[in-house]
């Protein structure tokens, strides 16, 4: 026998306990949050670095006779300086070094001798390399990457909001067919007795109380697999749900809405759905993507121009203050002006590269058109099953009002003799297939709306969810370092 009815679960929460609790949906979350990062990643390519070095160096050459003769030296060198990368191509490294001489010979005028310099070098690519629109496609790839993480991210979400409602709203459908054929025994067993007393009295025989015993046993058998269909269904729900802990009782849900009087309203246009498909806005991003890719593979088929330059200061004193004062003074200096050139004989490998990547290009904008084929169809066939559920509802109850009444006169006539107690079982039976045509049609009809809003990812707002907090439910908190 059934169990009692205990916690009331609503379809929204089972929706958001399905999201927080999926695990795939965890682990896209992990992905999304290293394809931000990654980001961040690109952007530190232009952040200026900092470098520094510092060297001590003693000799002293052996002697066979005379020690004096191979004097001592000792060599300290510092080296410092910073760098950057700018989004034109260009490195520019600025530096200084500082090094400082003594030995034990007497005849060197500055002993120690301090040295210092300041040079300041540029290397400018002039093909290949040269450009923001060149380099900044590492950084623009790593963004585009980061919105298909969150769109594939997001599809994966509707995925799973669409089977945990179609879940819930089966699971709805088992307590609605668990009434009818809960009523049809209460009917049975009314009949029972009904005929018990009439054949007690000599109005119906004993064949119409057999009939009415078959009858509850039908119906009785027809009620327990109702209930197994509960069980069944509030399973798979709860396995959507990604829960652990399946309830013993049954769980109360909402009730199959009454579709009889619903608007059939108008198809979603193709426009809003492709605008907000996260499968179909993949595909563009793929697109950009691979755009990039051709553009970064032209580049690398360009022939290896470099502009160098130069300019040193430099300076040489009995104390590094001086030093460096003598290389701004510039009484030393030196400067460098060149241009170098590479490029392979022939440069076939990059230019079937750059063919390769065309072709890469052509075949995703094929597959979006595909897609956009398949959503066309997908968005109409949706579309006539949502309307011909509606009209099946309309028709289905208009059904069951008609059984209802058939019924209730055979069951008039019966009392008065005038219908056999076969007839009256079947008009019973026709009721109850009728109500269940009606609870399948409404459910049906419902399935055709979650996937038409899947479809437009119009899902999250049925839920009173945006996707905002839809990613926030989703998406994991940032792992904390370990002691």
């Amino acid at each position: 026998m059934r169990a009692q009815e205990s916690v009331f679960l609503d379809v929204s929460e089972a929706i958001i306990q399905a999201l927080q609790q999926n695990l795939s949906l965890r682990i896209e979350g992990v992905d999304v949050l290293n394809a931000q990062e990654e980001i961040f990643v690109q952007e530190s390519v232009f952040d200026t670095n900092i470098f520094a070095s510092g060297t001590q160096r003693g000799s002293r050459s052996a002697s066979y006779q005379n020690s004096e003769a191979f004097p001592a030296t000792h060599n300290s060198t510092v080296r410092a300086g910073v760098s950057k990368f700018l989004d034109s191509g260009a490195e520019v490294q600025i530096t200084t070094n500082y090094a400082r001489n003594s030995t034990s010979a007497s005849a060197q005028a500055l002993n120690p001798a301090h040295a210092g310099d300041l040079i300041m070098s540029l290397r400018q690519p002039l093909l290949e390399g040269r450009g923001s629109s060149i380099n900044l496609i590492p950084l623009q790839q790593a963004e585009l990457d980061s919105q298909r993480a969150e769109l594939f991210l997001k599809d994966t979400a509707l995925q799973i909001m669409e089977r945990t409602e179609s879940a819930y709203w089966d699971l709805a459908y088992a307590h609605e067919a668990y009434k009818v054929r809960l009523a049809s025994q209460e009917v049975a067993e009314k009949l029972l007795e009904e005929n018990q007393e009439r054949e007690r009295v000599g109005l119906a025989t004993n064949i119409d109380v057999l009939q009415s015993q078959v009858f509850l046993a039908t119906s009785k058998e027809a009620v327990l697999n109702a209930s197994n269909l509960i069980d069944d269904s509030q399973d798979l729900l709860y396995r959507r749900m990604g829960t652990e802990n399946y309830p013993e009782d049954h769980v109360s849900v909402e009730q199959l809405p009454d579709l009889s009087t619903e608007e059939i309203g108008t198809i979603t246009s193709l426009l809003t759905i492709l605008a907000n498909n996260p499968n179909y806005l993949q595909q563009r991003l793929n697109i950009k993507a691979w755009e990039l890719s051709v553009k970064a593979s032209r580049n690398r088929a360009l022939p290896q121009v470099d502009l160098t330059a130069g300019l040193g200061l430099s300076g040489i004193d009995d104390s590094p203050t001086d030093a460096y004062g003598s290389a701004l003074e510039r009484d030393g200096y030196d400067w460098l002006a060149g241009i170098e050139f590479r490029v392979p004989w022939g440069q076939r490998s990059d230019k079937a590269r750059y063919q390769q990547t065309r072709n890469n290009l052509y075949r995703e904008q094929l597959r979006l058109e595909d897609i956009q084929q398949d959503i066309k169809v997908i968005n109409r066939a949706n579309w006539r099953n949502w309307v011909t559920g509606i009209e099946r509802v309309r028709a289905t109850k208009l059904s069951l009002d008609l059984a209802t009444e058939q019924f209730d006169r055979e069951r008039t006539k019966y009392e008065s003799g005038l219908a056999t107690f076969r007839e009256l079982l079947e008009a019973r039976e026709d009721q109850d297939e009728a109500n269940l045509r009606y609870l399948s049609s409404i459910l049906d009809a419902v399935k055709a709306d979650i996937v038409n809003m899947a479809l437009d990812a119009s899902l999250p707002e049925r839920h009173g969810l945006s996707w905002d907090s839809t990613a926030s439910i989703i998406l994991p908190p940032e792992p904390t370092e370990q002691p």
